[in-house]
């Protein structure tokens, strides 16, 4: 069975000289119509001509030459009453016409001098078996052989574009990032007899060499990563848990909280950092599922216990329920970027949540953003004036590329000086 790249490659192919094939077609049919006309018109006119003009020459010397007749050709004169033409020749103009007669078509050439009218008579089926052995046959045999030829250069194509389409076909199967992969095998085409197609592949399999190593290189990356920061944050919580044994108050007891809170907040950063750096979400990951109302209630809650300035209200309406295939680490860490943008650059008024059956919205009324720095916000490290730009850093870059991991869509919206609105739209 064909694969979708070679049936796709082979399609277009034959597409290209079926059109090829039904051109040639119409320009032979175009070709046996002007060889009929030509025949008819032309060759039979000037012939019907020639014999008039021959007989009334040799009339001038000869009163007596008798009309022409031959096999093919007739003839009648309104001079001689036991040639009279019938009647319904009598009523035609001198020149060439197709007539009826006897349950025939005839030819009829009239000519007129001094009154006297010629009338030749040519079988229109002789006209039909010449057209047919001058104009058809021959346009016939260039058809047929440009119909082989076409067929054998299809042939030749299918012949030269095979590998391509092998190639193309190892490739999509292919998965360069892939735990299980064996290594793509193009030892078949590396020995072929084209030149090109063994540099092309040789050049890919030294590049999927490369990709090998370094997909290597990062998963061994990610492995040690997430042991190495792990480790230390466990540290951490274990000696937050045991401070809050101490029965702290005031200023050390918030302190040690805004460590448990900041503790939770990298463990979900770094969850998520691991998962971005994965090439799949695993099959645990997809059947989480986690209420908005719940993140964003607790993401709100913590805002207002850390915010100083009064001038600014958070407000969350939960306008439908919403539930969301992801862990609630990842809404923590999307979410949450987008709310700490929102506060930190909100001088006064309100930001609102909204819940709705399929997205989440966030308006502000910050800074705002202009058109230029709107269209950058979600490269990392990019920084604008901070008179210009309310969205800056690696925060929306994570917030980005995680949407895009799970697939769902971002908005934003923005008028400097007016506020922000990002909407989060799910799959």
């Amino acid at each position: 069975m064909k694969s979708a790249p070679q049936t796709k490659i082979l399609s277009r192919l034959l597409r290209a000289f079926v059109i090829q094939l039904v051109l040639i077609s119409l320009v032979t049919v175009i070709g046996v119509l002007a060889a009929f006309f030509i025949v008819e018109r032309l060759l039979v006119n000037r012939a019907l001509q020639g014999e008039a003009e021959y007989y009334w020459s040799k009339r001038q010397d000869h009163q007596s030459v008798p009309l022409p007749d031959t096999l093919n050709l007739s003839a009648f004169s309104s001079a001689d009453p036991r040639y009279a033409p019938p009647e319904e020749y009598k009523s035609l103009t001198p020149g060439q016409h197709r007539v009826s007669h006897d349950e025939q078509s005839r030819i009829v050439h009239i000519s007129e001098v001094n009154g006297e009218r010629l009338y030749l008579l040519f079988e229109e089926g002789t006209v039909s078996n010449l057209a047919f052995y001058f104009g058809v046959v021959p346009l016939l045999l260039v058809l047929l052989f440009m119909y082989g030829f076409a067929f054998l250069t299809y042939y030749a194509t299918k012949r030269a574009i095979s590998p391509l389409s092998q190639l193309a076909i190892s490739i999509e199967r292919f998965n360069v990032g892939a735990q299980d992969d064996k290594t793509l095998d193009l030892n078949e085409l590396s020995q072929s007899s084209s030149s090109e197609t063994r540099i092309l592949a040789d050049a890919i399999q030294h590049l999927v060499n490369r990709s090998h190593a370094s997909i290597e290189r990062e998963r061994n990356f990610t492995r040690y990563a997430s042991h190495e920061l792990r480790t230390p944050l466990a540290v951490i919580q274990g000696s937050v848990s045991s401070l809050e044994l101490l029965e702290l108050e005031g200023a050390p007891a918030r302190a040690v909280e805004r460590i448990k809170r900041t503790c939770k907040s990298m463990g979900d950063l770094l969850g998520t950092l691991l998962l971005l750096a994965r090439e799949q979400i695993d099959a645990d990951e997809d059947v989480s599922v986690s209420n908005v109302h719940t993140v964003l209630n607790t993401l709100v809650n913590q805002a207002n216990d850390v915010r100083i300035n009064d001038a600014v209200s958070i407000h969350l309406n939960n306008n439908a329920p919403l539930s969301v295939n992801a862990p609630e680490s990842v809404l923590n860490i999307v979410f949450g970027n987008l709310l700490n943008n929102a506060v930190s650059y909100t001088n006064e008024g309100s930001i609102i949540l909204d819940i709705n059956s399929d997205s989440v919205s966030i308006s502000d009324t910050g800074m705002g953003m202009s058109e230029d720095v709107l269209s950058r916000i979600f490269e990392p490290f990019y920084r604008a004036d901070d008179t210009e730009s309310e969205h800056q850093g690696m925060g929306l870059a994570i917030v980005h590329q995680t949407c895009e991991r799970y697939e769902w869509r971002l908005d934003v919206s923005s008028n400097p000086g007016v506020g922000t609105l990002v909407t989060l739209y799910f799959s």
